[in-house]
């Protein structure tokens, strides 16, 4: 593979890395979830490209922003290699390998503080619109 090639791969990779935050963010987010935020983590882990971190007010509503997560991501031939979805809990866990989406409570979200602890890390708030990278 010549430098160009491989260039060229890697900034396909990327994208549709970014395609996966944006399209879980997308749907968090039209779900009418809180404070969507993708936080690119490529230069902090080697486990994941993305974290894209939302939350709701109640443990109702997380389910729905991850049911709707699941759905669209599915939708465009994306799916978890893990899931953590305990009943009764304030935090959801969704793992797409190159993307982990992470749903809270807003209690919850407030206490672990994942924007916090990466706060170093590039942080894109989500408003809702598509973007183009």
């Amino acid at each position: 593979m010549t430098r160009d090639e491989f260039a060229t791969n890697n900034r396909e990779a990327e994208e549709l890395t970014y395609h996966m935050a944006v399209t879980a963010a997308q749907a968090a987010s039209d779900m009418f979830a809180n404070d969507v935020v993708i936080i690119d983590m490529r230069e902090f882990a080697s486990y994941t490209d993305y974290f894209v971190i939302a939350s709701a007010e109640t443990e109702r509503q997380t389910r729905r922003i991850v049911e709707e997560v699941l759905e669209r991501m599915s939708g465009e031939g994306y799916r978890p290699a893990s899931r953590r979805i305990p009943e009764g809990t304030s935090w959801t866990s969704l793992d797409f390998l190159d993307v982990v989406v992470h749903i809270f409570t807003d209690e919850a979200r407030d206490y672990y503080r994942l924007e916090s602890l990466w706060k170093s890390a590039p942080q894109e708030r989500w408003s809702g619109e598509a973007r183009a990278r």
